[in-house]
């Protein structure tokens, strides 16, 4: 007989196979799930980030396991083993989809996108498909833990049976291990942006978290703040009056006019290319850009609910910013307002793209514009046309846009144009309700319409070029016009061969760049953007409508379809402050009558709509836009979505904690950097409060 048909030799092999410690086939599911979620915190975070800093996703994920293991421990051992693959999986599922969201926009999703599923999926699919091919390595590794669940029964043959004592025993481990995290999170440090802070704020900065909480303690934050909101606190820092006034001066009169610009002559354009040094700020006014009649201490004492109360009072204490040389500038005339796609410094050549060459070397040339957000066009939108960041604390379905539809929007560009009986168009050439722009743009004043209006465009991405071609006949007619577009040809992927339509379009015309692929096909969508601005040039010369009309152009977040080695090579740059400096950006704000005038003080796209209505002549309240008009005597402040920001003395990296000096010999004053943090901090949070408060329309 051989060993296979003899009855002693097979009760051996079982009993080898059984012969697992009693404790461990006891409790077999809890350290089941502590070991694979510390392990899938630990592969998630090599692969995305790229070291190995991941204690405390590590002690934050045991609890986590602990509680799991105790779910399974209420039933008999049929009953767990089905658990045990009923709850891996779903998590195994969320780290997956969170590479490949990574992977896609270098950034992590959040559970309030979830809604936006189905027009991902539509729009996206190839995008999605061909992401989820090249993290697959990574997916197979976090999915390997369930894959040896079948080993586990057969080596370890688990003996679960309901049992009290055992699974009290589970949940004071749970609590024990969740204190014993808690405790140590305090030993990460007492900076605004440590793990300890993170965890504990009432807001949540979602990258960072992740990054310093693990994604499962993230999920559950971000869960929690999506069913239930916050704790009720405005979130703003209790010292008002410490917060609102100016960081500590060092001595050099911070916040000049534009610092290093040159202020327009009596014409109202500037004083030529030779003078574009820096110069004297006009000369100190008693005349604000407020609205007299906002009272803010007495909406603040009227004010019943205490939440509101306190965003008023907030609002009563801020400086307004002052007029200056360059207020009314533009008025009465026409504005051509545009995102741009994935729009970036690197797309920017003299041979290539003449005309954003032209755009941004003249008018107001701004030498140090950032972006604030990585990735999502709809953030990057939503601070362009409304001047306030988004609440990234508390997504509402598709985000703050979204959220905003509901509420009184009247302080923005197009509603003060609208004011003026001055029709306001917004285009898109791509899918209306993509965003839902079909409900958010309208709210804001525009008559919005998207490629299914606009007719002859096809292929994925869009041209922007045939968008201008289609839609330029609607205004250029009129006397007076305001029209904004969101453009779409610079979208990723860049790729050629059936991936990106524009890509392809214009492949010929780069083929002489001595650069990779990726690099090759962003210039060749940037083209397609180009065209589509020289296009427009041209029909505002021809209709006569070009000397009155100011072109004013940013983008919606930086190019994440190319790696950090990628935008390297793309900008002929070496990456500073720790990749931070890839959003840095470029802001066009152009007129052809105007001669060119520089600036460099620090400045992101919160800061474009109190500009625009500074120049236009608008009379509007400074105080209710998360930034400032860039051409005041206002302190130069670059907010980015990690509450990072760069002023004019120093570049602050939340991600590290870390100050970057622009000037090896100047020394930090005391208070320097917490009074920017804390700014920093109540931009995001007062921004949140108008938005989730509906603020404007108490203000009636």
């Amino acid at each position: 007989m051989d060993r296979y048909t003899n009855p002693s030799r097979r009760a051996a092999g079982a009993r080898r196979r059984t012969a697992a410690p009693p404790l461990l086939r006891a409790f077999f599911s809890p350290l089941y799930f502590i070991v694979t979620f510390s392990y899938l915190e630990a592969v998630f975070h090599i692969a995305e980030f790229k070291n190995i800093s991941f204690l405390y996703p590590f002690l934050l994920a045991i609890p986590v396991g602990a509680l799991f293991g105790f779910i399974c421990d209420l039933f008999d051992e049929r009953v767990a083993m089905i658990l045990r693959y009923a709850l891996s999986l779903p998590v195994m599922l969320i780290f997956s989809v969170q590479v490949v969201y990574f992977h896609s926009f270098r950034s992590f999703m959040s559970f309030g996108q979830i809604g936006m599923g189905d027009d991902v999926f539509k729009n996206f699919f190839g995008t999605i498909m061909l992401a989820v091919w090249e993290c697959l390595p990574i997916i197979i590794l976090l999915f390997l833990p369930v894959s040896l669940l079948p080993l586990g029964k057969i080596y370890v043959r688990p003996k679960n049976k309901r049992n009290l004592r055992r699974s009290a025993t589970l949940v004071v481990l749970a609590v024990a291990f969740q204190l014993i995290a808690l405790f140590a999170l305090m030993f990460s440090g007492s900076g605004e942006h440590s793990a300890n802070k993170i965890y504990h704020a009432n807001d949540l900065i979602l990258d960072l978290s992740v990054e310093k909480l693990g994604l499962l303690t993230t999920t559950r934050h971000d869960v929690g703040f999506l069913l239930f909101g916050g704790d009720g606190d405005t979130g703003l820092d209790p010292e008002i009056p410490e917060i609102v006034v100016p960081p500590p001066d060092d001595g050099d009169s911070p916040g000049t006019t534009a610092e290093g610009t040159t202020p327009p002559d009596e014409t109202g354009g500037g004083t030529g290319p030779e003078d574009t040094g820096a110069v004297e700020p006009p000369a100190p006014t008693s005349v604000y850009n407020k609205i007299d009649s906002l009272d803010f201490a007495s909406l603040a004492a009227n004010e019943k609910d205490e939440n509101v109360k306190r965003v008023f009072e907030y609002l009563a204490a801020l400086e307004p910013t002052k007029k200056n040389k360059y207020t009314g500038m533009f008025k009465d005339y026409n504005l051509i307002l545009i995102c741009a796609e994935s729009f970036s410094p690197a797309a920017v050549d003299e041979t290539l793209t003449p005309t954003l060459y032209k755009l941004s070397h003249s008018g107001f040339i701004f030498e140090n514009y950032w972006t604030t957000f990585p990735s999502n066009t709809t953030n990057g939108e939503y601070a362009l046309l409304t001047g306030l960041l988004p609440d990234l604390t508390k997504p509402k379905n598709d985000g703050s846009f979204i959220a905003s539809s509901k509420n009184t929007m009247d302080r923005n560009i197009g509603a003060f144009f609208n004011a003026l009986g001055i029709k306001t168009r917004a285009y898109h050439d791509h899918s209306a309700s993509y965003y839902s722009r079909n409900i958010t743009h309208p709210n804001l004043g525009y008559e919005f319409h998207g490629k299914e209006d606009i007719g002859g465009l096809s292929g994925w991405p869009e041209s922007d070029l045939i968008m201008m071609q289609r839609t330029i006949p609607d205004y250029i007619g009129e006397e007076r016009f305001h029209t904004y577009y969101m453009t779409v040809s610079m979208h990723h992927n860049y790729k050629f061969g059936g991936l990106n339509a524009i890509a392809d379009k214009n492949r010929d015309l780069v083929t002489s760049i001595n650069k990779s692929d990726p690099c090759r096909a962003y210039m060749a969508c940037a083209i397609e953007l180009d065209r589509a601005l020289e296009y427009l040039i041209s029909e505002l010369e021809e209709a006569g409508k070009l000397d009155r009309t100011v072109i004013c152009l940013s983008t919606d977040h930086y190019p994440y379809g190319l790696t950090d080695s990628e935008y390297r090579e793309a900008n002929d740059s070496k990456l500073k402050y720790d990749a931070l400096d890839r959003y840095m950006s470029t802001l066009i704000l152009w007129n052809s009558a105007m001669e060119p005038v520089t600036v460099t003080k620090p400045c992101c796209p919160v800061d474009v709509l109190p500009t625009l209505l500074n120049l236009f002549g608008f009379e509007f309240d400074s105080r209710l836009y998360s930034g400032s008009d860039i051409l005041s005597d206002a302190p130069g402040l670059a907010m980015i979505s990690n509450q990072s920001f760069i002023t004019d003395k120093i570049v602050y990296n939340s991600r590290y904690e870390k100050v970057y000096k622009l000037d090896s010999s100047w020394e930090m004053p005391d208070g320097y950097l917490d009074a920017y943090i804390k700014i920093v901090k109540n931009r995001f949070a007062i921004a949140s409060n108008i938005l989730n408060y509906d603020l404007y329309a108490k203000m009636k």
